[in-house]
């Protein structure tokens, strides 16, 4: 043969060789791989304990027993996370923050929302409901946050909030046919949610006794019919039972705060699957209020009466089956203790099992998304926290978190 043709030929065999490797690397899948040391694999069941999560493409691929570090084939290129000495749950879920709520001007929000997202996902909450903001930088914070250019939780938000008049620093809803518009404008222009103030707000707590309802018959009617034709829910802020009566005919999804909710309230919202989010780390800050000698004697005494009523309202509503979802008011609170209200649900009297299911298991309901989020179990969404300790011996390690995994990809190690 001929040194030239020899050489062609040898040219083409390597040539294909290096083909084939470089098909063989594309072909080849990431697989990260979690031992367990114990499994909450699902909030309100057993846990186990040495189980491996075999994680592919963000997507929880297997739970299996034992520690394995391969997922059986020969492709995988096979990441081993070694928490077997840790108490290994899905990631938390706050269903009430406020990320981009401060600050004088768009930028500043926006740097704010950055700072808050980046501590809340931090400490182990992989997905929150943002349910109040001024203007649209929720949203930009949300897309950025999907897209993989900023670091924090997966983002169900409201923007603005609807309020009677604009009450608030609310959208205006005065009329059936503003309320119409103001919740068409709102989903169009990017809102997952629709917040309402349909009680008093901000810094006036209410009783049930100066709660009327603000909204009129057909207003509420108008806002959930609208919504509910672009299959979005709705979320009602209201303090007085009055209020929380009136919007529960409509068909909202969730009651927030709900601080003087009544047995007929708890019993419909058992009827229709209606989630109380009770924002109890509300309670942190109250203690700081009425320990004030120069506190403000009038908002103190609301501060005082909403104290000692919320804490048996909550737990009242827990013994009756109301769902129960956590969410912290952060924003109102401090950004990056989101993990007090699961320690306040269980200062009331509820069960360690069952506040980590009101952060997960029913956090996802409330959301919809029970087949994608809130447990650890083949198909689900690879959200996934370590904790060193176990939350259900002593709740407050749920402060501990020292590994966080969102849609596949580990932000804490």
């Amino acid at each position: 043969m001929p040194k030239i043709m020899l050489f062609a030929v040898l040219y083409l065999c390597s040539v294909s060789i290096v083909f084939a490797q470089d098909e063989a690397k594309k072909e080849s899948r990431n697989v990260t791989i979690i031992h367990a040391g114990i499994l909450l694999a699902v909030a309100g069941e057993d846990t186990h304990n040495e189980k491996s999560i075999i994680v592919e493409d963000g997507i929880i691929a297997a739970v299996v027993d034992g520690y394995v570090d391969n997922d059986g084939t020969e492709d995988a290129i096979v990441t081993v996370v070694d928490m077997s000495a840790k108490f290994v749950m899905a990631g938390m879920m706050d269903m009430h923050v406020h990320f981009a709520s401060r600050g004088d001007n768009p930028a500043d929000r926006a740097l704010n929302g950055v700072k808050n997202a980046q501590k809340t996902l931090m400490i182990g909450f992989t997905t929150v409901r943002d349910l109040g903001a001024v203007d649209d930088t929720i949203f930009k914070l949300r897309d950025g946050i999907a897209q993989g250019d900023l670091i924090g939780p997966r983002i169900f938000a409201a923007g603005n909030i609807i309020g009677v008049g604009g009450r608030d620093n609310g959208m205006e809803c005065n009329g059936p046919e503003s309320c119409r518009k103001t919740t068409r404008d709102m989903i169009s222009g990017g809102a997952d949610w629709i917040k309402i103030y349909s009680s008093c707000s901000g810094g006036r707590l209410c009783s049930h006794e100066d709660g009327s309802p603000m909204f009129f018959e057909d207003e509420i009617a108008a806002i959930t019919e609208t919504a509910k034709k672009y299959d979005v829910k709705v979320a009602a802020h209201s303090h007085p039972r009055d209020s929380a009566l009136q919007v529960l005919r409509y068909g909202v999804r969730s009651i927030e705060h709900g601080s003087y909710i009544d047995e007929e309230a708890m019993e419909t919202m058992i009827r229709d699957h209606v989630y109380y989010v009770p924002t109890v780390s509300v309670m942190d800050m109250l203690e700081e209020d009425l320990a004030d000698p120069e506190g403000d004697p009038i908002m103190q005494a609301h501060e005082r009466k909403f104290y000692e009523n919320n804490p048996p309202t909550i737990f009242e509503a827990y013994k009756k089956g109301v769902p129960i979802a956590t969410g912290t008011d952060a924003g109102v609170v401090p950004h990056g203790k989101n993990y007090r209200e699961v320690e306040r649900f269980v200062e009331l009297g509820i069960t360690n099992m069952d506040a980590l299911k009101m952060t997960t298991v029913n956090a996802a309901d409330l959301l919809e998304r029970s087949d994608e989020l809130g447990t650890i179990e083949k198909g689900k969404v690879a959200d996934i926290i370590a904790i060193d300790g176990n939350p259900l011996e002593d709740i407050k390690d749920i402060e501990k978190v020292v590994f966080v995994m969102k849609n596949g990809k580990v932000y804490k190690d």
